[in-house]
């Protein structure tokens, strides 16, 4: 059996348990909302003036967290948990700057 099956067993033993809410960083958060607006790792990395391996690390991280394999569904996971909000979001025309 492996580890994880363990922890899934114990869980159900305990009465079905809640999973902990996933807790994002700030540069997590940030490049999920960046990510949001359709921005790619490089213009991202510009933004955050940091290197684009950063933003795909930060992304990878958030990828593992929310126990999914691409970026949409993470953004979809994070959106659906509350850990970011569409709300938030200041939409521009196509014509404005970032």
């Amino acid at each position: 059996m492996s580890m994880h099956q363990m922890l899934d067993s114990l869980a159900g033993a305990r009465g079905g348990a809640q999973a902990l809410p996933v807790q994002l960083t700030a540069k997590e958060t940030q490049t999920l909302m960046w990510c949001f607006k359709g921005k790619t790792s490089w213009e991202i990395a510009r933004i955050q003036n940091c290197s684009e391996s950063t933003v795909n690390f930060h992304f990878s991280n958030i990828r593992r967290k929310f126990a999914v394999r691409s970026r949409s569904a993470a953004l979809l996971k994070a959106i659906e948990a509350g850990a970011i909000s569409v709300g938030e979001v200041e939409w521009r025309g196509p014509h404005e700057p970032d």
